[in-house]
């Protein structure tokens, strides 16, 4: 029996109600619940929802039965990647990239002795983390091109501690390596979650951050005790999956030898990401990327280099010192083939963003430095079209549901037919537009992520195709009105 049906069947089992007085009740007949309890049909929405308030659900029960019907309709593992899909989006959303945080500033005076750790057992989870950030600015203190190896529990996520190093003014390098589960790769929930620790050093750290993965049995790695370790000039460190030990050796001859055999795994591993980190590389990679059989763009605002003519782009964009005449034609290059796609196209964005540039006209796909804000003529002129073009289905466009999905204004996000993901700064990142582009081709997070946009058109996720119209008319209208 499936989850739900096992739910539904506890649920009337409850109520003490025969199912033909509740089939009644609900306007459903009595052999569609009868089989819907073998697994033998599927409630059509309209009867579900009947169901939920017939028997009157508690908000708890409500919730825990519409999750039970959406995994359903969508299949158990397309069901669990699409909502760690959406978790990544909206964890990724309340990221904040300021600097802050004065207490992680190295200073190498403060560090001249090295932490009282040789062959020592720590027990702990918080005393192994302090520990283990004890060694890292220690390290740090003695080298301005420090480097770092580690293999570490997925679910250790050690992303703010290095985000906040980096912001701090630290210099160094790491290498990181994840394993994914080897076998199917329907079920890719472990790997978006790895993938949502990362995104956001990718970022920041601009090519000094590499994570690399391997497929492995998860039972294998339980077979040491101590089988996570990191690698630092002068150190090893030995934990426990649990991250509750760990023991810390400074001994050359170990340091040496750990660091050896994770270079020997590395030659045997794949990197989860690539990097283009010049604007030069960063807009030839936003040109290559794009499908001519479909593309998915995800940011804050809609995609409106569909709307970006040679000629509107020689009205905003200006060759400058910060832009000069070969990337000027990059530019050109790139707006250009957006609108040589002319079928499944899809435009998902935030009501925010949308607001945002109705309000200023800031294209925040583009550098503020050589990109002038659109004038209200032509943002009403792009509002009409994207909605002729949604409209008339040459565009799927479709508004977050800012309540259940988030997109983080700081990126934009392309996907192809075949899933490989390409994810840009915007003019929202601390460092701007064009900062780093990465690039995700690991299968199975790659059709999870196609799967998830995909699906998002006919979702709860998102306004539907009517709202979104509605909504963009409201736009166009204030527009108008301020003329």
């Amino acid at each position: 029996m499936s989850k739900f049906s096992e739910y539904l069947k506890t649920l009337i089992d409850a109520s003490g109600e025969p199912i033909s007085s509740i089939a009644r009740n609900v306007g459903a007949e009595r052999t569609s619940i009868h089989k819907a309890l073998k697994d033998e049909r599927i409630l059509p929405s309209k009867v579900v929802y009947a169901l939920a308030s017939h028997l009157r659900l508690s908000l708890e029960e409500r919730q825990e039965f519409f999750r039970l019907y959406d995994m359903l309709l969508q299949g158990e593992d397309h069901w669990r990647n699409r909502t760690a899909v959406c978790d990544m989006l909206n964890r990724l959303a309340t990221i904040q990239f300021l600097p802050e945080a004065t207490e992680l500033q190295i200073d190498a005076s403060t560090r001249a002795l090295p932490p009282t750790y040789d062959y020592k057992l720590v027990e702990g989870e918080y005393s192994v983390q302090s520990a283990i950030y004890s060694i890292l600015s220690w390290e740090l203190g003695q080298a301005s091109d420090a480097h770092f190896q580690m293999f570490l529990p997925f679910n250790m996520d050690f992303a703010s501690i290095f985000m906040q190093l980096w912001r701090s003014g630290a210099h160094f390098s790491t290498e990181q390596l994840f394993y994914f589960p080897s076998g199917t790769d329907t079920d890719c929930t472990q790997s978006i979650k790895i993938l949502q620790q990362i995104i956001p050093l990718c970022l920041i750290a601009r090519g000094f951050y590499h994570p690399y993965y391997f497929y492995e049995h998860p039972g294998a790695l339980s077979l040491n005790p101590l089988n996570y370790y990191i690698v630092t000039p002068h150190y090893l460190i030995l934990m426990s999956q649990d991250q509750s030990t760990a023991l810390i050796q400074q001994s050359e001859r170990l340091v040496s030898y750990f660091s050896n055999h994770f270079n020997r795994l590395m030659d045997h591993c794949d990197p989860i990401v690539s990097f283009a980190m010049t604007l030069p590389e960063i807009l030839n990679v936003s040109t290559t990327m794009l499908d001519q059989n479909g593309s998915l763009c995800v940011m804050s605002q809609p995609c409106f280099g569909r709307y970006l003519t040679p000629e509107k782009i020689a009205k905003y964009l200006h060759s400058t010192e910060a832009l000069p005449e070969e990337m000027y034609s990059a530019v050109v290059s790139h707006f250009t083939q957006v609108q040589t796609i002319e079928k499944n196209f899809s435009s998902i964005f935030s009501e925010k963003g949308l607001r945002r540039f109705i309000e200023t006209g800031q294209i925040t796909e583009m550098p503020p430095a050589f990109a002038t804000p659109i004038d209200p003529p032509d943002r009403i002129l792009f509002l009409t079209q994207l909605r002729e073009d949604i409209a008339a289905d040459r565009v799927i466009g479709r508004i977050a549901r800012q309540s259940v999905l988030s997109i983080p204004d700081y990126l934009t996000l392309y996907i192809d037919t075949n899933g490989s993901i390409w994810m840009d700064t915007t003019a929202d990142f601390i460092h701007g537009a064009y900062y780093c582009n990465i690039h995700i081709t690991e299968r199975s997070i790659s059709r999870a992520f196609l799967d998830f946009f995909r699906s998002l058109p006919g979702s709860q996720l998102v306004y539907s195709k009517e709202e979104t119209l509605r909504i963009l008319d409201e736009g166009i209208q204030g527009l108008q009105g301020m003329g």
